[in-house]
This record gives C-alpha cells, structure tokens and sequence, in this order.
C-alpha cells in the first residue's frame, strides 16, 4: 500500500502546457446536447475569469461551464447541501439545452490516460482550485479548448464541460432555448437523490404569536 494514499494524487501541470499535446482527447461536436442551469436574464455563453470557478481563467481568457445531463447541472447549483431546497432557489433558474457553433477539441480528464500526466478525478473535486486552475491554464497554452471532467455533486459521475476562450458573452452563439425548471426535473431530483424541495412562506402568511 502507498503511503502517499492519504495525499491529493493530482500533481501540478506543466508549465506553458509542455508535453501536454498526448493528453487524452474529446471531440466536442456541435450535434451534442449540453446543457446549463442559469439565473433568468444572465448569458447562457458566459466566459468567466472572476477565478470563482473551478477552471477560471485569468483575463483576458475565461471559462463557460455546462454538462451533459439536466440533474446534473441542478445539483452543481444546489451544491452539498442534505437538507430542503428552497423553491425560490430554482424559480430564479432557466434550464438550457446549448450546442457549440464548431467542432472543439477537449482535454478528457475523464480517460483513464489522463493518470500519465498526472492527472485524477480529484481534479474536479478538490479544494481549493488553484491546482485545477493551472491545468485549465495550460492545457489552454497546450491548444485545448477545454476540459471534460466528472462533476462534483454528482455521485453518479456525470460529465462537466469548461469551455476556454476569451472571456465574456459569446452573443452570436446561439442561446438555446430558455425554459423553467419543470415538475418532471424535480421529480427526477426527489426519486434519485431524496433532497425534498420546500417553498419559503411569505411573512404575511406566517401566523405569528404576539
């Protein structure tokens, strides 16, 4: 047995993406399906460098992340928490079924060879994510256009994508079509995951005690 098994098995990437051009590739295809659990009234297509996001790039380059499956994106909203799930949490969110423009070529960070480079499904679950974020760095300068990888919350092992690029809107990028997270969504939470979702009273209904 390895000693070093209590230790986080992702190494740090290489600097400038050197010897990165083997690493395990995804064609993402414009006929492929992604989808996004966003706020009302926010870009689907949003390239983000803030450095809040597990792959964020720093400016003037960002990242937008979406996954393969609808429960999935939800539960990435709703993160780890166990307990009731606020409706006005998800009444505030519209479901997004998104297609890239163009074929992309991805890091597969969810192939078994990605542990050559030194790469472990911790890369979508550790904390911090500064190391995850100099991968996303130079698997870029290596001339991916983004990560596969399997989400955090989903213990199904659901896939996640992060798009690079510059950072910002992609307004000419087809938005998809907005729609609300529906019953059959949420039935689907209930049944394959048991998180219950509770409706916040107003003050006015509340009866209180003088």
């Amino acid at each position: 047995m390895s000693s070093g098994r209590s230790k986080p098995g992702l190494r740090p990437p290489p600097a400038g993406g050197a010897g990165l051009d083997a690493f395990p590739r995804f064609v993402l295809e414009p006929e492929r399906p992604l989808v996004q659990v966003v706020k009302e009234g926010r870009e689907p297509w949003w390239f983000g460098s803030s450095l809040a996001g597990r792959f964020d790039l720093p400016a003037p380059f960002g990242t937008c992340y979406l996954a393969e499956d609808p429960l999935a994106a939800l539960l990435e909203v709703i993160g780890p928490d166990p307990g009731l799930i606020p409706l006005e949490l998800l009444t505030q969110r519209r479901l997004r079924t998104l297609h890239v423009p163009r074929h992309m070529v991805l890091a597969d960070a969810t192939d078994r060879r990605a542990r050559d480079f030194g790469v472990t499904g911790e890369i979508g679950s550790i904390v911090p994510y500064e190391l995850p974020q100099a991968w996303a760095a130079s698997l870029r300068a290596a001339g991916f256009g983004g990560i596969v990888y399997w989400l955090r919350h989903d213990p199904a092992r659901a896939r996640g994508v992060a798009l690079f690029g510059p950072q910002g809107a992609r307004r000419s990028w087809r938005r998809g079509r907005a729609r609300p997270i529906d019953d059959s969504l949420l039935r689907r939470l209930a049944a394959e995951t048991g998180l219950e979702i509770a409706r916040i009273p107003a003050a006015a209904e509340l009866d209180l005690a003088s």
